[in-house]
């Protein structure tokens, strides 16, 4: 690990020492995963703040930063940087970390997919050193807690950067500051912090503005506001196979940077073909769902932008897993079986997991939780998922939350709404049928999780 010393980090920050100058190597927010020696940094959230645990930090830390002054304290032995906003100081201190490295820094963002897409690349770079954002830790304090982790000898950094409101993007691409920037795509997801769909597309592609001038940029081709993209890079655009017109229109526009294209094209259910310049590939996933193929794309695309070639990016593929909660299938008795997407929901995610529901040979139902942050046009979206599931063919729909109502009522005679999960329980207990398989999605608040634990148990 590449050590830094307090000196230094206090003059980044604008801070003041107190006690000795010490080197150091690692950061933290949080006093139980604390390791010896690291720099303790105390940011207040909804529920903790971190200066309640400046002393028990202090026994394991060497440094503290904090925006109050530490009586308590031996300074020949602790130390603590004094800061005037400890969550600026954790992103400017992030910004700084991230300017030391000479790894390929990688930023992704999208309304979906962008978790996923975050999982295929660590995992087709899986042989090089690599760090890369853990879990969903993708807003204003994971993003630079991801790059407070970068280490010395790391080849490439994956981060992922979310956003539920306009403005949010741009300061975290700015600390990032990436070599290679991708957008998975523009849906729904938070549209009610965004307002509108356009609104998501300004905000995604705003992270198109901080990459490294030398950098390149991922586009979805499939996306019908990717035109507002203005940024002078090289480019690599992915998507369905389309007409040359539409390539030569790109490369024209783009004409004095370079511009390229990877194309997927729809083998069998779960098997595509990717096309770079002339070189093909087909893929057979472990994932399940049409619209992994266009993440897939993105990840492809991402590696080779690496120089990374299809023929490693096919190799790495076809051993990626599922990640938990996403169309996560689980076969119980009685020819039962469970498609497990309870990790979050927005409009356009629940309509790719009914599409792929509808392709199954058994009978079909949909356990839908509510989706949330979707603003004044809620009941509509709720109910566009009702219908959208019968125009699917799925026999019946279950529904829980406040807002999924409108979805199973729209969906009609074969819709049903629980108000209480005691009822619910009861009612899957009893009345699911053999040869029948269950989607069960929602927003993470509706923690549906705990419906596909109850089938399993059982239906075992």
């Amino acid at each position: 690990m590449k050590k830094y010393s307090l000196i230094e980090i206090a003059a980044h920050l604008d801070g003041e020492l107190y006690g000795e100058d010490i080197l150091v190597s690692g950061f933290s927010i949080d006093s139980r995963t604390i390791s010896k020696g690291d720099v303790f940094i105390c940011i207040k959230g909804v529920k903790y703040d971190g200066h309640d645990f400046i002393i028990d930090s202090l026994k394991i830390a060497s440094c503290v930063i904090t925006t109050k002054k530490i009586k308590n304290i031996n300074l020949k032995e602790k130390s603590y940087i004094l800061v005037e906003d400890t969550l600026k100081a954790l992103q400017n201190l992030s910004s700084f970390i991230r300017k030391q490295t000479k790894a390929k820094v990688i930023a992704i963002t999208g309304s979906n997919g962008k978790t996923t897409v975050k999982e295929m690349v660590a995992h087709i770079l899986s042989d090089f050193k690599v760090s890369y954002t853990k879990g969903n830790l993708n807003n204003h304090i994971g993003v630079p807690l991801t790059l407070l982790s970068i280490k010395q000898d790391d080849e490439y950094v994956v981060v992922e950067i979310g956003a539920n409101n306009l403005g949010e993007i741009g300061p975290l691409a700015e600390l990032v500051n990436p070599d290679v920037a991708a957008v998975t795509n523009i849906g729904y997801a938070h549209i009610e912090g965004f307002g509108t769909l356009e609104n998501t597309a300004k905000e995604k592609y705003s992270i198109f503005k901080y990459i490294d001038k030398n950098g390149i940029a991922v586009i979805n081709n499939q996306d019908k506001f990717r035109k507002i993209i203005n940024k002078k890079s090289k480019k690599i655009y992915f998507g369905y196979e389309k007409n040359n017109y539409d390539k030569i229109k790109k490369t024209v526009r783009n004409i004095f940077y370079k511009t390229n294209f990877l194309t997927i094209k729809k083998i069998e259910s779960n098997i595509l073909k990717l096309n770079y310049n002339s070189h093909e590939e087909s893929i057979k996933l472990n994932l399940n769902g049409d619209h992994n193929f266009l993440n897939t794309a993105c990840a492809a695309s991402i590696a080779i932008s690496l120089g990374i070639s299809l023929k490693e990016i096919k190799k790495k593929l076809e051993k990626f897993e599922t990640i938990s909660s996403r169309l996560k299938i689980h076969e119980l008795e009685n020819n039962i079986k469970i498609i497990d997407d309870c990790y979050n929901a927005n409009p356009s995610s629940f309509k790719a997991a009914i599409s792929f529901l509808s392709s199954i040979n058994l009978k079909k139902l949909v356990l839908m939780g509510d989706m949330v942050e979707l603003g004044k046009d809620t009941e509509k979206y709720h109910s566009d998922i009702g219908r959208y599931a019968k125009t699917m063919g799925i026999d019946k729909f279950l529904s829980i939350g406040k807002h999924s109502k409108y979805a199973s009522d729209i969906f009609g005679l074969d819709g049903q709404h629980f108000n209480d999960s005691s009822s619910l329980k009861s009612y899957l207990n009893t009345n699911i049928d053999p040869y029948t398989c269950i989607l069960i999605k929602g927003s993470r608040s509706a923690k549906l999780e705990e419906y596909v634990n109850f089938l399993k148990i059982r239906g075992n």
